[in-house]
């Protein structure tokens, strides 16, 4: 039997305990993490994918390695990562990098002589596909924070189809999939990752091996049209761009009170892709001439949505501060040691603004955990049962933190403005109007 893709493990069943395990341990926190960052992830899948055979994501790669993470929160499933060859560098970080599933995979702007390297990481996911397994790479071969697809590398096609071309009667399916965000770097955004219809590998193999070459170009244009219509696409993109103002108003009448945090729905998708469509094909032209002016003066942002949604009494939102307040203050202190070290290496040690989501989101949550098992040792060491069962109450209060901050955040921002109501409710009416 083969060895597993970490290459640490021989065929005795029990040494495959400690990486499901480990497995299971990372996606229970990080889904904490991740719910509490973001407000809800949507998904949605064209077709089903294929049973009994492997599966090579090739993902969109906006937001650094916060990318990376929906995909087994979604699945329940570990998956292998292929991340830039130069970080694997240090010892130490290639042997950590390597046991959370990832992998390095060289550039040609790493330098000539690296690229070699790959054989070696394409042998150990060769192994994993041998047994269904499944791979993530990021296709763009590079991060930038814009909406729009960025020209893909051709290294998905070439794993894929050197694969087939290793064996016999071999197959697999690259499956496309987009991580579009309403926010890329705010608190409490919206993450909508959509997957395409599977892709057979094999349709691209060439029958002449020594032109091979297009075969990977084909099969490298195919995944680019598949990921160009699963992924919303603005021209000229600005965090303060007239479109994004307009999906901030899209937003006003947006407001999801069911409970699952991970829901399959593409309807927000939609609506989002349906007006970045129509500003990038009238460039806002058609937008009443006021409506940029009007949503400065009315000084909208992004604790803004829902508002058209949600009470227009204020006592009722102060009610719902107030009944909050305790939960909220307590979590804030939970929560306070991990993100200010986050929020501090994001600020003096990682300057550049595409890695503030992976070090905020992931900082916080491996802080979190340390914070969370040191507190539960000492106070357990200390006062017994009693300790425990604190450390696990400020667990839970985490949990219900993660319902309420998004009423508690409205009410905090949002209290003066609502005598604004009807003026966001115009605002929003135009858009509308506009746009059908």
């Amino acid at each position: 039997m083969k060895h597993c893709f970490f290459g640490l493990f021989t065929h005795h069943h029990e040494t495959y305990l400690w990486p499901m395990l480990l497995f299971h341990f990372l996606r229970f926190w990080l889904h904490y993490g991740m719910r509490i960052w973001f407000r809800k992830l949507y998904v949605h899948y064209e077709a089903p994918w294929p049973k009994d055979a492997p599966l090579l994501f090739a993902c969109t790669h906006p937001n650094s390695a916060v990318d990376f993470i929906f995909l087994p929160l979604i699945t329940g499933r570990k998956s292998f990562v292929m991340v830039r060859g130069d970080v694997f560098e240090n010892r130490w970080l290639n042997r950590m990098f390597r046991a959370i599933w990832m992998l390095p995979v060289y550039r040609m702007r790493d330098g000539f002589k690296t690229i070699s390297k790959n054989k070696g990481s394409f042998i150990e996911c060769f192994n994993e596909f041998d047994n269904n397994g499944r791979a993530l790479i990021f296709s763009e071969g590079t991060s930038v924070q814009e909406k729009l697809l960025q020209p893909l590398m051709k290294g998905t096609a070439r794993l894929a189809i050197d694969y087939i071309m290793s064996g016999e009667n071999k197959e697999i399916y690259v499956v496309p999939m987009a991580n579009n965000y309403t926010r890329f770097r705010q608190f409490r955004g919206t993450v909508m990752t959509n997957f395409g219809k599977p892709i057979r590998v094999s349709d691209y193999v060439e029958r002449d091996n020594e032109n091979q070459a297009k075969g990977y170009q084909k099969l490298t244009s195919e995944i680019h049209r598949a990921l160009s219509t699963i992924l919303i696409q603005q021209k000229n993109y600005r965090d303060d761009s007239l479109t994004e103002k307009a999906l901030k108003v899209l937003r006003f009448n947006r407001l999801d009170e069911r409970q699952e945090w991970i829901i399959e729905d593409q309807s927000v998708f939609i609506e989002e892709q349906k007006v970045t469509e129509w500003m990038n094909e009238h460039d806002g032209k058609s937008l009443p001439k006021d409506f940029e002016e009007r949503f400065n003066a009315l000084e909208v942002d992004e604790h803004l949505e829902g508002v058209l949604k949600r009470s227009r009494k204020k006592a009722f939102h102060l009610a719902a501060m107030i009944s909050t307040a305790f939960v909220m203050a307590v979590a804030s202190i939970a929560h306070f040691l991990p993100y200010q070290l986050s929020r501090w290496i994001a600020r003096n040690k990682i300057k550049d603004p595409l890695f503030e989501n992976t070090i905020m989101t992931l900082g916080s949550t491996v802080f979190y955990v340390l914070q969370f098992f040191i507190v539960l040792t000492i106070l357990t060491s200390w006062i017994g049962w009693a300790g425990f069962v604190t450390s696990m109450s400020m667990l839970a209060v985490t949990a219900v933190y993660s319902e309420i901050v998004d009423d508690y955040r409205f009410a905090k921002f949002n209290v003066q403005k609502l005598k604004n109501w009807n003026a966001y409710k115009e605002l929003y009416d135009d858009l509308m109007k506009s746009i059908d």
